[in-house]
């Protein structure tokens, strides 16, 4: 399965009923914490994610946020190039998100 583009209506859909679902997010820790994050995304910042793929279950849907869209397209397609069945990627990133979000841990 290539990787879908979602925007912020298909994400919460997907969300909401797909309870499985990893919200990876590729973003620093500052921009995580400092400018806040969906409730129940798992931090990996884009750097680490090559060093990390064994904590991530290919198997089971993740979709990946960054800011702008644009590092977790990078980390979408790396995703599904290693095997990753279900990727979806959140195209405008949190810059445009209007669902949720939190600034704590």
């Amino acid at each position: 399965m290539p990787v879908v583009d979602l925007n912020n209506s298909e994400l919460q859909k997907l969300m909401a009923e797909t309870p499985d679902l990893l919200l990876l997010d590729v973003r620093t820790p500052e921009e995580f914490y400092g400018l806040g994050h969906i409730p129940g995304a798992r931090l990996l910042p884009i750097h680490l994610l090559p060093d990390n793929l064994g904590g991530l279950d290919p198997e089971k849907p993740v979709a990946v946020i960054c800011e702008h869209g644009v590092h977790s397209a990078d980390a979408s397609f790396y995703l599904a190039r290693k095997g990753f069945k279900q990727v979806y990627n959140l195209s405008a990133g949190m810059a445009e998100w209007n669902g949720d979000r939190t600034f704590a841990s």
